[in-house]
């Protein structure tokens, strides 16, 4: 029976009950009559007050999280004065893709006794995105557990989780760390590219690799290279969201992996530039457009490979400096696009299996 039926109800069973008293007249019927109107009357300000007049407010500790972590949230219902309910209950259903699990989170509030009362709830295992809390239950029942209403607010909460910072060894010449895979020669991103004009004698600071040994012989002291022409060489971070469905896991492992990279080459105050290989290859220069960059990394979607190595011929200008790649995988077209690339590269990848 609807709420509405129910008062119905109630009130002619008051009206019923004043008729009775009326006509019998006596000390018992009163008191049932005066009792019954009491409970009326709060019957009818529970199905008017507490629902309408509640207002809820939601607050997290922070807007801006990392994944796999544990999500605080903060619920506070207010109302003006104070009322009677036998059950309060704020149920909450978890935007998707937050988790794993597609559920509804129902927390229960004190009675509703004082005019304000906070309640808390965690979601652990957050995953990366951009989610939306939109909107609240507030879910209450008399004491007599007779009238149950539900009342939906729209509550607006937006949260940014960021992928994982996973550690990431740059390589260098005499040791090629972690995950990185040696193909070519390896050089040093502070390595330059010039024309030896001559030689000076060595000076305190000058580096070792730079002496001129046959010229040292000759003079019979250090001498250092000196060049017509330097320039650092350009490094490039390439990424290849390319991975096959039910392998979003090695996706997510890569785009962590992908943050470690960008905050160490920032950290050493290397310049760079990011190029994310999706249809349309994208070109981000840092620091300048890391706005747009984490924006991407909060959005980010795997996509089929496709025609990788021609994308990348197309939109990746030629150049003998170090290039970074990471990928979830390495597969067919990737080895294929190392093997035309100039310069010295390596490859990052989100796990040791190989996929054709």
């Amino acid at each position: 029976m609807k709420n509405w039926m129910k008062l119905f109800v109630v009130w002619a069973a008051a009206f019923g009950l004043y008729a009775f008293a009326r006509i019998e007249g006596s000390i018992v019927a009163s008191t049932l009559w005066w009792s019954f109107v009491v409970l009326t009357v709060y019957w009818t300000l529970f199905m008017i007050y507490p629902v309408t007049a509640a207002n809820v407010l939601r607050r997290v500790t922070t807007k801006r999280l990392v994944s796999g972590q544990t999500m605080d949230v903060e619920l506070r219902i207010e109302r003006k004065y104070p009322f009677l309910i036998g059950m309060v209950t704020l149920e909450e259903r978890l935007p998707r893709r937050l988790t794993d699990e597609d559920k509804t989170i129902v927390v229960p509030v004190d009675r509703f006794f004082r005019q304000a009362e906070v309640v808390h709830y965690e979601v652990g295992a957050i995953k990366r995105g951009i989610h939306v809390f939109d909107r609240t239950v507030l879910h209450v029942r008399d004491v007599f557990g007779l009238f149950d209403r539900k009342r939906t607010l729209r509550l607006e909460t937006v949260i940014e989780v960021s992928p994982a910072e996973l550690p990431f060894d740059l390589p260098r010449d005499e040791h090629v760390g972690g995950r990185g895979e040696q193909y070519r020669q390896m050089r040093t991103y502070t390595e330059v590219a010039n024309t030896t004009s001559g030689v000076r004698e060595y000076a305190a600071g000058d580096r070792i690799g730079r002496i001129d040994w046959k010229a040292s012989a000759r003079r019979g002291n250090l001498m250092t290279k000196t060049f017509d022409q330097e320039q650092e060489k350009k490094l490039s971070l390439v990424f290849v969201p390319a991975v096959s469905a039910g392998y979003e896991e090695a996706f997510e492992r890569s785009l962590s992996l992908l943050v470690g990279a960008i905050r160490q080459l920032e950290r050493k105050n290397l310049p760079f530039e990011l190029y994310v290989i999706e249809e349309q290859v994208r070109l981000f220069h840092l620091p300048d457009q890391s706005a747009e960059v984490g924006h991407y990394l909060l959005t980010a979607t795997p996509e089929a490979e496709g025609r990788l190595v021609e994308r990348v011929k197309q939109n990746l200008p030629q150049q003998t400096g170090d290039l970074i790649l990471i990928s979830p995988f390495e597969t067919t077209s990737i080895r294929e696009l190392m093997h035309e690339t100039q310069g010295s590269y390596h490859l990052y990848t989100a796990v040791n299996e190989v996929t054709v």
